[in-house]
C-alpha cells in the first residue's frame, strides 16, 4: 500500500469544526487531527509546529498526525 510521506508544518489559523490552517515549505494547506490525535487529546494551537500527512485525494488538504519536536 503506498503511503504518503509526512513533513513539518506550522499552525497558522484555527478554523471552525476542529481545521487548522497550515503554513508549510509549499504553501498553504488545510488540516485536521488524526483521530489518535483526538483521542489522546493532543493540544494544537496557533503557531505551532505539527506533523503532517497530506490528503491522497486533494492535495489542498492533510492530517495532523502529531507534534513536532
Amino acid at each position: 500500500m503506498f503511503t504518503t510521506p509526512t513533513f513539518e508544518a506550522t499552525v497558522v489559523a484555527e478554523l471552525p469544526q476542529q481545521l487548522f490552517r497550515l503554513e508549510t515549505t509549499e504553501g498553504q494547506l488545510v488540516a485536521g487531527p488524526s483521530e489518535e490525535c483526538k483521542r489522546l487529546g493532543v493540544p494544537v494551537r496557533t503557531g505551532q509546529r505539527v506533523l503532517v500527512r497530506k490528503a491522497s485525494l486533494d492535495p489542498g488538504r492533510g492530517v495532523i498526525l502529531g507534534l513536532a519536536r
